[in-house]
């Protein structure tokens, strides 16, 4: 029996695509800091903090919202067969692909900004990182539908395309 189409994939499936997108991120952060760097003469990560950590954030809502308003999908998205749609099936529009893109920090800030204050030290803060992680994913399971939360926030919808 086929999947409803507005039925989310699987939690594997979408969370292999995340482990798949974070390594595509080291390397899209990677090159804009280095680009960053290079442009205003930064010889460490503490000089102009904000300016590069502005750039990074960004990069990667350029990233993100470009894809998603293309053809709905990252580059992990579309190895692991996945597209985001709005709540009716129709591609993103500009809004809400935005909306999505702000939402979906709910994954990391929670906890990082509980880790710094309370000034935690950085294992711990990551402890707490993955600990939150693995809740929000599992958190999903608490929907009929089987979206994350800051997708059904967001008005939109994982799916899968198939083969």
């Amino acid at each position: 029996m086929p999947p409803k189409p507005l039925q989310a994939p699987s939690l594997y499936r979408r969370l292999a695509a995340l482990l798949y997108e974070s390594i595509v991120l080291f390397g899209v952060a990677w090159l804009a800091a280095l680009l960053y760097g290079l442009a205003v003469g930064q010889r460490s990560g503490v000089m102009d903090r904000q300016g590069l950590q502005a750039v990074v954030f960004l990069t990667l809502a350029i990233y993100f919202i470009g894809f998603w308003l293309g053809p709905g999908q990252t580059v992990a998205m579309r190895a692991w067969r996945l597209r985001v749609v709005d709540a009716n099936g129709r591609p993103l529009r500009l809004a809400r692909a935005g909306l999505r893109f702000v939402l979906g920090w709910l994954w990391v800030l929670p906890p990082l900004a509980l880790a710094w204050l309370t000034g935690l030290d950085h294992v711990a803060g990551l402890g707490m990182l993955f600990g939150w992680m693995v809740l929000w994913a599992l958190a999903s399971y608490l929907r009929a539908d089987r979206q994350f939360w800051h997708d059904a926030w967001a008005g939109t919808r994982l799916i899968d395309i198939p083969r």
